[in-house]
């Protein structure tokens, strides 16, 4: 019944023989996107970032319980895959790990395949009713207790008999504890995936407070005064608040991103990408590769988003584009900033490239979430970054919350920031119809009139610097116009005459209006010569051959200048 049994019993070689294993990985090595099952990448000889470092800091002495919160799709479930397989009885897996830096500690060779693991995924558990989602945990359980039906099958009698019989939750929970604790003379070890998933998305379908209530007594029971743990090690995206969720455990430690140690052991390190971009022949797109999908800081790292920067290897001709973004519903942005406005002066200066300062507090009250909690929200989940973290006064004295500057990491994150501004635009999209009107009959003073109504009110005075102030411009105007899309093409640098023009607007049909805009950005006090000079720009390079070609009568022609808040429209 003890350990060395079972593993004298189980320690057989398992799977097919795996092709070599060279680190670094051998160039053009075939990536396995989307894959978190450690076994399968081992196996089919698929690219694997050595992280496995992260087994040291679980195992190590220290805290029994560990809560490691960080965005969605940064490798949080493939590093509990290789933890389980690392520490869980079972055929002999060594093979797997004597190439990686685990492998090399002694202290945690040790432990190696030594303990029965309760391992648990809720990432998928998003059903739109309480009742649904009831459901789908007790299955969740009831699943991991078949699974290891193997060991506790040789428990007491008793134990085995209530664990037969017992509906599936935090009281059976317990008893397989206590059942493999017993028959393998070792502690279990606990690993909870993405356990705040299932509560994100009660919170915004509306059945938050049931769930809250029955997560806090499954872990409360399995964390709390448990003599059966070894470790309990959760993922997720935040730390709930603790007085509705982790009440009563005082003996959770939370690896917060503002706090993390190196080495991090999720995400990539700009060392780790630079070796990949040249295994996959990418070294020229570096800097645009780092712009995409770096700028994530944790601790005093900083990290590229590795979905996204794996997504872009696996297609080494495509453009570089959002990865992140398309992976799963960005409804929680959606809802907190739309019906929240009074916090559209710091999403306006976040949209256009400044930052902001607030505290943050590293328990995030979904109850109450508002204020100053909603740019926590956003930062633990990552789309926002803290540029800096203070946690002492200008006095020298201990913040009670970190006050964090935070901005937009990357242009993958800020695509979804437009989606947000293009939301809101259609929010009112009557009251942007005197500025379709005024394109479309060629009245600049009109269109001059709205749009310089609408940077006042949508720009704060640090949104316009040099650098960011024509792309952001550009969007600007894209996203104003984007609610004409029924009838007209609005169409972004397109290719007409001898250039590009920034902005036409091609009727669908042929005997309507149509427009070119040219965009100038100047200095103060020069508005009225670049709004000329676009002008000339366009019938100088004929950007109304698109237009023409579409049948589009009368054609409006536009040269727009801006500098900071300051806006001229001149047409002809």
């Amino acid at each position: 019944r003890g350990v060395a049994a079972l593993q004298h019993l189980l320690r057989k070689p398992i799977g097919r023989p795996l092709r070599p294993v060279i680190d670094p990985p051998m160039p053009g090595l075939p990536i396995a996107l989307g894959s978190s099952d450690f076994l399968q990448i081992r196996e089919e000889g698929t690219l694997y970032v050595d992280k496995s470092a992260f087994i040291l800091r679980v195992l190590k002495p220290g805290p029994i319980v560990q809560l490691y919160p960080r965005p969605r799709r940064f490798g949080k479930t493939l590093a509990m895959s290789v933890l389980q397989h690392f520490v869980e009885l079972g055929p002999d897996k060594s093979r797997y790990f004597q190439d990686l830096a685990v492998w090399r500690d002694d202290h945690t060779r040790s432990h190696f395949q030594s303990y029965a693991v309760i391992s648990l995924s809720f990432k998928e558990i998003k059903p739109q009713s309480w009742e649904e989602m009831r459901s789908m945990l007790e299955k969740a359980l009831d699943a991991e207790i078949l699974r290891l039906r193997s060991y506790w099958i040789q428990a007491e009698a008793e134990l085995v008999t209530r664990l037969r019989n017992a509906v599936p939750d935090a009281a059976t929970f317990r008893l397989l504890f206590a059942a493999l604790h017993q028959v393998t003379g070792r502690r279990v070890l606990l690993l909870i995936d993405e356990y705040d998933a299932p509560l994100l998305h009660a919170w915004t379908s509306g059945y938050y407070d049931e769930c809250a209530a029955w997560f806090r007594i499954f872990l409360t029971s399995a964390l709390k005064d448990n003599v059966h743990l070894h470790r309990g090690v959760l993922t997720g995206v935040l730390r709930v608040a603790k007085e509705s969720m982790f009440s009563g455990l005082n003996n959770v430690q939370v690896y917060s991103l503002l706090q993390a140690d190196e080495p991090e052991p999720f995400g990539f390190s700009q060392e780790e990408v630079d070796q990949l971009l040249q295994q996959y022949g990418r070294e020229a797109d570096r800097n645009a590769i780092r712009d995409w999908y770096n700028g994530y800081r944790f601790g005093d790292t900083t990290v590229y988003n590795p979905w996204s920067l794996l997504s872009a290897l696996e297609k080494p001709k495509a453009r570089l584009r959002p990865y992140w973004l398309n992976s799963s519903e960005n409804l929680i942005i959606h809802q907190l900033l739309l019906e929240n406005p009074d916090l559209h002066p710091q999403m306006r200066t976040l949209f256009g490239g400044g930052s902001i300062a607030a505290p943050v507090d590293e328990s995030v009250p979904l109850r109450a979430l508002h204020g100053a909690n909603i740019w926590s929200m956003l930062l633990f989940a990552g789309y926002l970054t803290a540029l800096k973290v203070d946690w002492e006064d200008e006095q020298g004295q201990e913040l009670r919350q970190p006050l964090c500057t935070m901005a937009i990491p990357n242009k993958e994150v800020s695509l979804i920031w437009q989606e947000v501004f293009e939301t809101w635009l259609r929010h009112r999209q009557a009251s942007l119809e005197p500025l379709h009107r005024a394109i479309l009959q060629g009245d600049a003073p009109a269109l001059q009139e709205q749009l310089q109504a609408l940077l006042l009110e949508f720009t704060s005075s640090h949104d316009l610097g040099k650098r960011q102030v024509e792309a952001f411009f550009h969007a600007f105007m894209l996203g104003l116009l984007v609610t004409m899309d029924r009838r007209y093409r609005v169409l972004s640098n397109p290719e007409t005459g001898h250039g590009r023009a920034d902005v036409l607007v091609i009727p669908r049909q042929p005997g309507q209006a149509g427009a070119v805009l040219e965009f100038k950005t100047c200095e103060a006090g020069k508005l009225e010569e670049a709004a000329v000079r676009a002008l000339a720009q366009i019938a100088e390079k004929q950007y109304t051959t698109a237009l023409l070609s579409a049948g589009a009568n009368p054609i409006q022609k536009f040269g727009i200048a801006v500098a900071g808040k300051e806006v001229v429209v001149r047409a002809g």
